[in-house]
């Protein structure tokens, strides 16, 4: 039986914000009935089909709309025009040439490290992430959850795959969409918090003075910030009933943040900073498997804004952004070519690899999700 969490239904505490981001993005999947439920059939029990069937309880998303899939031919028509930009530059027989002389040893390291970041470290970081809005997960259903919905990230654009999610925690474990979303952005927001101290690290030994006493000052009080609101729980509390009474926040969100947990929050920036950390070596490993040498501040400033940019939802897994900010930011350390081959290797490693890694999950993910549903 799934767990209940100590969280308000649907009707107590909603915004109308997010209620109306939870029906923009019902509409963009195109929720059709359950008669169109073939595609799941394989990691269904006909008796779990058939129950699925008589409850009507669950909307299967499709790309049937002339809506839904303009934007999917979009987000590939980006994804297209940015290689097309890229190999009109640099030859494409020069880009496999480097490819085929990848070093598999250093390859590996970031194959690894990739495992490390959304197997295991993204995974704890959901749980706890969960945990701030007063449900409890085990460690192997955010495992089960992180990577099973990978394979629909990968396939829905903008990075809509990520509401899969909040579909789950409120079947399975009652979460209301308000309080998933605010999780979902939580994790977010710690991420970039993380990369934001990676590149004040790395900025503060590359830029030269006076900007490096700048930056020196900005990462000193961000150190000093993220030790007040992981330790002093009551350093955070009036920033937020401030904000509140500005921007008018749901109550229940309110509710949630004033409630702030200092050692889970400390927990949360300790993982996205191994998160974050694990895709800067992976960057490393990249351009270590083509001979290519890197300084460690260099990995720290630029690496953090290409992973900042990887994070937009343009293309399909980061793939031609990563790639563009790559050839631009590392430009004075390698030919374009050769940058151009190792941002592909990251989107592998990176991008590639946990949809793949996901395949192994997606069928509990599912069963979980649809099973939650058969129980009403």
């Amino acid at each position: 039986m799934p767990r209940t969490c100590n969280s308000a239904s649907t009707h107590d505490g909603c915004s109308e914000l997010l209620l109306h981001v939870d029906s923009e993005f019902s509409s963009f999947l195109n929720y059709s009935p359950l008669t169109n439920r073939q595609h799941l059939s394989i990691f269904l029990s006909p008796e779990r089909n058939m129950s699925i069937q008589k409850h009507h309880v669950w909307e299967y998303p499709t790309l049937s709309t002339p809506k839904a899939i303009l934007r999917f031919v979009f987000t590939w028509l980006v994804t297209l025009a940015i290689f097309v930009v890229l190999f009109s530059r640099i030859p494409f027989h020069d880009v496999v040439s480097l490819l085929q002389q990848t070093d598999m040893r250093f390859l590996c390291a970031g194959l690894l490290c990739s495992v490390l970041a959304h197997l295991f470290f993204s995974s704890a970081r959901f749980q706890r992430v969960v945990k701030m809005t007063g449900c409890r997960i085990s460690f192997g259903e955010a495992v089960i959850i992180r990577m099973g919905c990978n394979p629909i990230k990968g396939i829905l654009p903008f990075k809509m795959g990520e509401f899969a999610i909040l579909g789950y925690m409120k079947e399975r474990h009652h979460l209301s969409y308000a309080r998933g979303l605010l999780a979902l952005l939580s994790g977010y927001m710690f991420s970039f918090t993380a990369l934001i101290f990676f590149c004040s690290m790395g900025g503060l030994f590359y830029v030269h003075p006076p900007l490096q006493k700048m930056l020196f000052a900005a990462a000193c009080l961000l150190i000093v910030l993220l030790i007040a609101i992981s330790i002093r729980q009551n350093f955070f509390r009036p920033v937020v009933l401030y904000i509140h009474k500005i921007l008018r926040l749901p109550e229940n969100v309110r509710k949630i943040i004033e409630s702030y947990d200092p050692q889970t929050g400390q927990a949360i920036m300790i993982h996205s900073l191994a998160i974050e950390g694990c895709k800067l070596l992976i960057i490393l490993f990249s351009f270590k498997s083509l001979s290519i040498d890197l300084p460690v501040d260099a990995l720290l400033l630029w690496g953090s804004m290409t992973i900042i940019a990887a994070y937009l939802p343009m293309t399909y897994w980061g793939l031609g952004i990563r790639e563009s900010a790559v050839i631009v930011l590392f430009a004075g350390y390698a030919a374009p070519g050769h940058l151009l081959a190792a941002g592909l290797l990251m989107t592998f490693v990176d991008g590639l690899l946990p949809v793949l890694l996901g395949l192994f999950f997606i069928r509990p993910f599912l069963n979980n999700w649809l099973g939650s549903m058969m129980q009403k």
